[in-house]
């Protein structure tokens, strides 16, 4: 259930919440299907910040289509900082190398419009 705010139809702390936390999830998993379910059929992601963005289901498919050639994991790692409908989340991307570990510190600042799904993505890499 959606909440309001000032006349407009805003996700609940909540919907955000399970939202990203079934991202980070898919993603850990590579379960392409569960990733794409989580993004509103247009959805801009830009990943990272900078880069041309992906619009819509199939180009976000094809970003993680090319993502989950590699053996990775993935852990929430930071409090989500929820405002309205966006939200800061702080993950890692623990990349097996096979020897030491490759860990990748990424924030995702993310929309999530009323039905719960992910409207905007954009990504900042360290």
């Amino acid at each position: 259930m959606s909440g309001i705010c000032k006349g407009v139809r805003m996700p609940t702390r909540e919907q955000i919440q399970s939202t990203i936390e079934s991202y980070i999830d898919a993603v850990g998993r590579h379960d392409l299907e569960a990733t794409v379910a989580v993004f509103a059929e247009d959805a801009i992601q830009e990943d990272p910040i900078g880069s041309p963005p992906n619009i819509g289901h199939a180009a976000i498919r094809e970003f993680f289509t090319r993502s989950f050639g590699a053996a990775f994991s993935t852990t929430l790692t930071g409090p989500l900082l929820i405002t309205g409908d966006h939200a800061a989340v702080h993950f890692t991307i623990n990349v097996e190398t096979g020897g030491d570990p490759f860990i990748v510190r990424v924030i995702d600042l993310m929309r999530v419009n009323d039905e719960g799904l992910i409207t905007e993505v954009r990504a900042i890499v360290d």
